[in-house]
């Protein structure tokens, strides 16, 4: 402790302010320390939950394609050229013949253009839903 300071009082007779943590008791700090780790949890939560639901298709043996307002094909979350869609579908179900493949469209998407990627997924070796927006 400072040699100046004596009884909480500074020199000069002032009193000495100590913030609000300095001052508490235990059962407060052990009250926050919950609370931190009741807010930590909430906030872990929220993060992995929506992680988890996006991942249950694939898990069911559904393959999501999605398609994006600006006419991107994105497989598992990750873009892939209209091109290589074929090939990649042709070995997936090389792999596993009980996998089915699910269209996802955005809701900005033409429904002309979601029937042409239709037509083309026709001579897809999986099985084709279509989830509407």
């Amino acid at each position: 402790m400072n040699p100046m300071i004596r009884d909480g009082r500074l020199p000069g007779g002032a009193r000495r302010l100590d913030p609000p943590w300095v001052r508490s008791r235990p059962i407060e700090a052990v009250a926050l320390g919950l609370m931190a780790c009741g807010l930590g949890l909430a906030s872990l939560a929220l993060t992995l939950i929506p992680q988890r639901i996006a991942q249950r298709p694939a898990s069911d043996g559904v393959i999501l394609l999605r398609l994006d307002a600006g006419g991107q094909l994105r497989l598992w979350n990750q873009p892939v050229a209209p091109l290589e869609l074929a090939a990649v579908l042709k070995r997936l179900a090389a792999q596993r013949p009980d996998l089915r493949l699910r269209l996802v469209s955005d809701p900005q998407v033409p429904w002309g253009a979601v029937q042409q990627l239709m037509a083309r997924l026709e001579s897809s070796p999986l099985p084709l839903e279509l989830q509407l927006p």
